[in-house]
């Protein structure tokens, strides 16, 4: 079976990072691991254009209207279309549910989809949808038709990659303990740096321009490394080794609509640390729950405080904390058992 692998930022480039050691392979959302499965991955090289992409968004036809159009005239042998991201195969799904295109579609779905037009169009063209949080299934739960192609996918680490790539350091708490937060999207930076500014300990934050504190944070304890490129503010080994040596980590969230936060938590749990997390109705995963960490609402300066007080003053419960969230990848959440489930989807489609 051969799957022609799709994404909406340069999979190839992020393969050729996988290769050398310097990316973990769940950021390639199953595609290093089907081979186990008897599925061969082709990439379909990644193009990018403003025009094309413009006009796409202008006739209602998604993002990435270029690449769906490459596809389109492209010789390349494949049996089955896999996209990891539900913005970029609009086209192919109208051309299927029209009977215009005959390779099956399957996509992963990351936010959830409401009840227009647009979307019923989406789900009749796909094939198989694979939703990576159940609150994205919701809208359609009681519909018939579209429920039997959802699945639950949940995410999971790529354990190897943490392994081989991360250093395992001792954490001392003897001196100022050390907070790290790393990400991107829809953080809320402002509200942590108020919380620590009266705490003695350590933050680290990692994050880009648009998402950096703007509020006064004039403290050495208070460190802040900002990306004003697509890229991460550094590599991804140098934000692991980061958090090997942090005593807990912070996701600070904005009130979102989507999975913001998941990539974070779940690098928490592989290295084996307790998360103080943005409440995200979103992430199936309950951190209270599942004894892994420690639930904060949105804009709660005190709340965060009493979060950070509560690991500093329970050492042992911290600890416990960032044990369980390990356990938890190596049983359910890592690249194994997602891979396992891919390929149970995709190789339905041909049947």
């Amino acid at each position: 079976m051969k799957v022609l692998f799709i994404n909406n930022y340069p999979m190839d480039h992020a393969w050729e990072l996988w290769q050398k050691g310097e990316y973990p392979g769940h950021h390639l959302w199953g595609a290093t691991h089907l081979a186990q499965h008897d599925i061969e991955v082709k990439i379909f090289p990644y193009q990018t254009s403003k025009l094309l992409n413009k006009i796409g968004r202008k006739l209602g036809l998604g993002d990435h209207l270029g690449q769906q159009l490459r596809i389109l005239f492209s010789r390349t042998d494949y049996d089955v279309i896999y996209s990891a991201c539900q913005t970029n195969t609009f086209l192919l799904a109208l051309l299927r549910s029209l009977r215009l295109f005959r390779k099956p579609l399957v996509a992963l779905i990351h936010h959830p989809l409401r009840h227009t037009l647009r979307n019923a169009i989406f789900l009749n063209g796909h094939d198989h949808l694979l939703c990576l949080s159940s609150t994205t299934m919701q809208p359609y739960r009681l519909q018939p038709n579209p429920s039997k192609k959802m699945d639950l996918l949940e995410w999971g680490a790529d354990l190897s990659f943490y392994e081989t790539k991360v250093p395992t350091v001792e954490v001392s708490v003897s001196n100022a303990p050390l907070f790290v937060s790393a990400g991107k999207t829809k953080r809320d930076h402002n509200t942590l740096v108020k919380a620590v500014s009266s705490i003695d300990c350590l933050l680290k934050i990692y994050c880009s321009a648009a998402t950096a504190p703007t509020v006064a944070y004039g403290t050495e304890r208070i460190e802040v490394t900002a990306s004003n490129s697509h890229n991460n503010a550094v590599s991804y080994p140098a934000i692991l080794a980061a958090y090997r040596r942090a005593f807990a980590i912070a996701i600070p969230l904005t009130e979102t609509e989507d999975l913001a936060g998941l990539t974070s938590l779940l690098d928490a749990m592989a290295v084996g640390k307790p998360v103080i997390m943005t409440r995200n109705k979103h992430i199936d995963l309950d951190l209270e729950k599942e004894g892994i960490g420690l639930w904060v609402e949105p804009n709660d300066i005190a709340g965060w405080q009493q979060a950070i007080a509560y690991l500093l003053a329970h050492l042992e419960e911290a600890a416990a904390m960032g044990d369980r969230g390990r356990r938890l990848c190596e049983t359910k959440y890592n690249l194994d058992v997602f891979t396992n489930t891919l390929a149970r989807a995709l190789k339905s489609v041909l049947v």
